[in-house]
């Protein structure tokens, strides 16, 4: 029979939590989905066996009866044919998770992929490295640009700049054949074409643009509802909260324009977005900032109108909502400065403060708000899909009132839809 112990590493008199905690570090170590090596299957259905024999026939050996393969420290069975049937049943099981597990990573996975978020992230990743070799360049050539300015005795400056430049430098040519393309992304051209040209056939009209048949993929509008509140403390700074939810997917009909006029708004807002930050003349980056979202409002709108289009992220408004913008733009006024010739808004060093409050405290009004009767402040201003706002009048709602999440969550949603 197979040392169990030695496969979990663990020690002979180990616990049952012991066991449990050296199994799933270890299940995670040789899961066939994150370990790609040929042995990680036949690897995890070992611990597994392993895990499932301790924690069920695990005991002190009693006397010897004679019956049965049996080893010191193991409890025997009565017939070597019972501890192959186990073996084979919890080999069987342990397949089976691998393979759901995958399942569900490929799935998560593909969602993933498919939001965009990876492309991003590696759009930032490469931004990041080219930043890199730049700054790599700088370190590097600054000692002898300022000696040439001001004497080679300057060059001295290398002592402080060329190791950092040697750091960069090692890492660059560490990652030299995927430096500047570290990932595949998602979305190639072609796949971009798919999305405006594929035709997805439907009975159903688009919801966003009634004349329209939904030939398009449908928006997801995600929802949510508090199901429990769970929080422990293991002493000073040892806190812990966990929201459990209870999630809903409502798939909106949507034709082609639609999605195209979706798209194009939400390339609209970031670009006012941007460049009301890089060119608006103000002196405050938060007045550019809020700039930047009132112009991407103003200008989406108005191309939504003229394609007689509904937006889709409309659920996004609610009475809490515009309450809560209403009360921080207040806020921030009360720290800000206004001239008009020439014409600038400058803000005082509380605008610090002022930001930090609403991250912080914006949950802590949505709070608030929900105690009002008949919960309507987090319901859409503007009517909604049916299927949305039967979900929202049973208690769903789009996130959780969460410190920054509150404030992040919808900014980002509505900018990318």
């Amino acid at each position: 029979m197979k040392d169990y112990h030695a496969i979990l590493q663990v020690a002979r008199n180990a616990t049952r939590p012991e066991i449990q905690a050296a199994y799933r570090r270890l299940a995670k170590k040789y899961h066939p989905d994150v370990n790609k090596s040929a042995d990680a299957h036949e690897k995890f259905c070992e611990i597994t066996e392993a895990y499932e024999f301790l924690l069920n026939h695990w005991q002190q050996p009693p006397a010897d009866t004679g019956t049965g393969p049996r080893d010191p420290g193991y409890a025997p069975f009565r017939h070597s044919e019972e501890y192959e049937r186990f073996r084979q049943e919890v080999r069987e099981r342990a397949q089976q998770q691998a393979k759901m597990r995958y399942e569900k990573f490929r799935k998560q996975h593909e969602a993933f992929q498919v939001s965009g978020i990876n492309d991003l992230g590696l759009l930032f990743t490469i931004a990041l490295r080219v930043f890199g070799v730049l700054l790599f360049l700088f370190l590097v050539f600054l000692p002898v640009g300022v000696s040439l300015v001001n004497g080679w005795v300057m060059i001295l400056l290398g002592i402080f700049t060329w190791p950092f430049a040697a750091i960069i430098g090692w890492y660059i040519h560490d990652n030299r054949k995927h430096y500047l393309m570290p990932g595949t992304f998602y979305y190639t051209p072609g796949r971009i074409r798919e999305l405006f040209s594929h035709v997805h056939p439907s009975d159903q009209s688009c919801y966003y643009c009634r004349t329209r048949p939904a030939d398009s993929k449908p928006y997801k509008v995600e929802l949510l509802t508090l199901k429990d509140l769970k929080y422990g403390t293991g002493g000073f700074m040892q806190h812990h909260v966990n929201y459990i939810n209870q999630n809903a997917s409502v798939l909106v009909p949507r034709s082609r324009k639609a999605f195209k006029l979706h798209t194009a708004g939400a390339l609209i807002k970031v670009t006012f977005l941007l460049a009301c930050l890089v060119f608006l003349p103000v002196s405050s980056i938060v007045w550019r900032f809020i700039a930047g979202i009132a112009a991407g409002i103003v200008a989406s709108s108005l191309l939504l109108l003229i394609g007689r289009t509904r937006s889709s992220v409309s659920y996004l408004v609610s009475p809490g909502l515009l309450f809560r913008v209403g009360l921080w733009i207040l806020a921030i006024v009360l720290v800000s400065g206004f001239s008009l010739h020439p014409f600038n808004i400058r803000t005082s060093d509380s605008i610090q403060f002022v930001v930090v409050s609403i991250i912080i405290f914006d949950c802590l009004i949505m709070q608030l708000l929900d105690l009002l009767p008949g919960r309507f402040m987090a319901r859409p201003v503007i009517r909604q899909y049916p299927e949305v706002d039967r979900k929202m009048e049973s208690g769903f709602r789009v996130y959780n009132d969460i410190p920054v999440i509150s404030v992040i969550y919808p900014l980002l949603k509505w900018i990318f839809g």
